[in-house]
């Protein structure tokens, strides 16, 4: 059994600085949670009764969870105004409060930030969002706070007896960081595994589930598979859509990688394993597996993934700007591109 601890862990948050961009709007589009322990869930209900839809799960803790709605079920939050600014500002939800700072509940709280936001940037001058996110940990309800450490600790208190080679998260993270740094960052990573993986995710029947992307001039876009073309579309505040661009997707290739760009691809994948929230996506995986991998094997092979699967989206993006190479730049756009779904991967552990 592994140490459970009340620590609250804010070094992810150390020299970040954050700025919410004006026109932007981009995180509205993703279903905020919202719960009835909240004090401004009655008064979201006052201003619109139907703002809100219950979340339809069968796990009992998260029973009293509602989903703001979205226009058409895919555009932005309907409390969303036209000029993408927050229409119920003082009583909006707790995560759209928290917004981009995440809060994992594991073996400890640790609170990180979501990388699809382009208001936030490195500064080690700043303590920003490390002060906010203390905030954040002082106005959480407190009933909302007690219920998920509870839960998590339960989680993590029974995890050494449902894996039989369960490694502590701090011993996890120093395997996982050896294997960042060295391993091979090179096209050679992507198989053709990881490609019907995202050519799955691009065929997605349901909207929501489709690669979302902001563009540096603040449009919100989407890519679908339709057939041979892939579709570059454009999203709009209240659901409607137009496709903006296609490219042939049977003859999409792999670009070569600049050293660069392996190198900040190389420092993502650093920052995705000192997450907590990486462990716990680990042990959910262990615990998920029908045949019995070690626990270290599914740590290099989940790796390896998140690497591929950003590669392929690079030249994704890179295929519609016309460039003959991946360079920092693209990777940057990428991680942009990929990171909303993989901080709140379904993971062993609760995600504020």
């Amino acid at each position: 059994m592994f140490s459970i601890t009340t620590e609250i862990d804010y070094a992810l948050l150390e020299g970040m600085d954050f700025k919410c961009l004006e026109g932007c709007g981009f995180c509205c589009t993703f279903p905020a949670e919202v719960r009835e322990c909240e004090p401004g869930f009655n008064a979201i209900l006052k201003i619109d009764r139907n703002g809100v839809k219950k979340w339809v799960t069968t796990d009992p803790y998260f029973c009293n969870v509602y989903t703001m709605r979205q226009h058409q079920e895919r555009g932005a939050c309907i409390f969303l105004r036209e000029d993408r600014r927050c229409g119920i500002y003082p009583v909006r939800s707790l995560l759209c409060r928290i917004f981009p700072i995440k809060i994992f509940f594991g073996q400890r709280i640790q609170l990180y930030t979501s990388q699809v936001c382009r208001g936030f940037s490195q500064d080690s001058n700043s303590n920003v969002l490390c002060l906010k996110g203390k905030e954040i940990m002082e106005q959480l309800p407190a009933q909302m706070k007690e219920e998920m450490t509870l839960k998590a600790r339960e989680m993590y208190d029974s995890l050494p007896g449902k894996l039989s080679d369960c490694i502590s998260p701090s011993v996890l993270q120093t395997r996982s960081l050896e294997h960042v740094n060295c391993m091979d960052i090179s096209n050679e990573i992507v198989t053709q595994r990881d490609k019907d993986d995202f050519t799955s995710q691009l065929s997605s029947e349901e909207f929501i589930n489709l690669p979302t992307y902001l563009t540096a001039d603040m449009q919100w876009l989407v890519f679908r598979l339709n057939g041979r073309l892939l579709e570059r579309i454009k999203l709009e505040r209240t659901g409607e859509i137009e496709t903006t661009g296609n490219i042939d997707y049977s003859f999409l290739s792999l670009r070569p990688l600049s050293a660069d760009a392996a190198n900040a691809l190389r420092k993502y994948l650093e920052i995705i394993v000192k997450r907590d929230h990486f462990a716990g996506v680990i042990y959910l995986h262990a615990l998920e597996q029908e045949r019995n991998v070690p626990l270290i094997d599914l740590v290099t092979t989940y790796i390896d993934g998140i690497a591929a699967s950003l590669l392929l989206r690079a030249n994704l993006l890179a295929a519609f700007e016309g460039h003959d190479i991946i360079d920092a730049d693209v990777i940057k756009e990428a991680i942009i591109f990929s990171d909303g779904y993989l901080a709140t991967e379904p993971s062993y552990g609760l995600i504020l």
